[in-house]
């Protein structure tokens, strides 16, 4: 019983469901009809305005070609009219152009005939003329030789004379260079004894430098050795003395203390820079590096280090080896 009243209910809910999908198929065939039915009329009414516009075009088209034809029948006839005035002038031009030839052409003949008989009257008087100069240089040239040969002559009878008066000048004249020649020599000793001289005052000084960097060297590794050695007793380390002195070139060894000069002593230098300039300015009659040495109790190569520092920078200036304030 529960089986048949199962079936029972599931045909009628296929019937009713089945019911319902008529009615939606039935409204959506009449929605597709009324649907065609707007498009057909749209296409109609587009069919008979797209009509509209194109015989309105047509007939734009006819009357735009009509005035184009138009046009170009005016462009025309004012183009042949050009054409006709360009051929006119042109003609009347050709004309006076012959005429102009035919006037120049009598012209040049005329010229033609009047310079020919000029050129001829002018080729004679020409040839007499050249004639005449031949005659004249021939003349010239005769006088010339007989002069020549007159003076040869002279010459001759003179040189004997002439010659012991030559050979004395040119004794003078050796014995004078030979002697301007040893005094030249003399001169370039005396100055190379003197460059000499200034040469070895040169190798002074730099000795006298380089003993002065030697001393001040030494003082400064003593004294960092002690200021090392009491660092080290203040932390309680024992430092280390280097017992070898290692022999340096000089050219390194300058070069090393320049370097220890502007790195580790680079903050006092920035006043000591001031003190050498203050003296520098002191004493506008100059003072070399070496005097002040003592007044400012620094060592010869660091006022020269500073003083070469305010040259380059342009707050002094070095005439030969002294200094002098701007």
């Amino acid at each position: 019983m529960g089986i048949s009243n199962d079936m029972k209910k599931l045909c009628e809910d296929i019937a009713s469901a089945n019911d319902v999908r008529v009615k939606a198929i039935g409204v959506l065939v009449k929605d597709t009809h009324k649907m065609l039915k707007g498009f057909q009329a749209e296409h109609k009414e587009m069919a008979a305005n797209l009509r509209g516009e194109l015989a309105k075009g047509e007939e734009k088209r006819l009357k735009g070609e009509d005035q184009r034809l138009k046009d170009f029948r005016v462009m025309m006839a004012n183009i042949q009219k050009f054409v006709s005035d360009l051929d006119k002038e042109v003609s009347a031009m050709i004309e006076r152009f012959q005429k102009e030839h035919k006037t120049m052409a009598d012209k040049l003949k005329e010229n033609a005939v009047e310079l020919r008989e000029n050129l001829e009257k002018g080729e004679a008087d020409r040839l007499k003329t050249f004639n005449d100069m031949m005659g004249n240089i021939h003349q010239d040239i005769n006088q010339i030789e007989t002069y020549v040969a007159n003076k040869l002559k002279e010459f001759s009878d003179a040189h004997a004379g002439m010659s012991e008066e030559l050979k004395k000048m040119l004794a003078n004249y050796v014995a004078d260079m030979v002697k301007a020649t040893k005094k030249l020599m003399g001169d370039i000793q005396k100055r190379q004894k003197e460059r000499t001289a200034e040469v070895a005052d040169l190798n002074a000084e730099v000795a006298d430098l380089l003993e002065t960097f030697k001393t001040e060297r030494e003082k400064m590794a003593a004294n960092w050795q002690a200021l090392t050695a009491k660092m080290a007793k203040r932390r309680g380390i024992m430092p280390k003395v280097e017992t070898e002195v290692k022999v340096r070139p000089v050219e390194k060894a300058i070069e090393e203390a320049v370097e220890e000069v502007e790195v580790e002593e680079a903050p006092p230098e920035i006043s000591l820079e001031d003190r050498v300039l203050e003296f520098i300015e002191k004493h506008p009659e100059g003072v070399r590096v070496g005097n002040m040495e003592e007044p400012l109790g620094v060592a010869r190569m660091r006022l020269g280090v500073i003083a070469k520092t305010l040259l380059k920078e342009g707050k002094v200036r070095k005439e030969e080896k002294m200094y002098f304030p701007l």
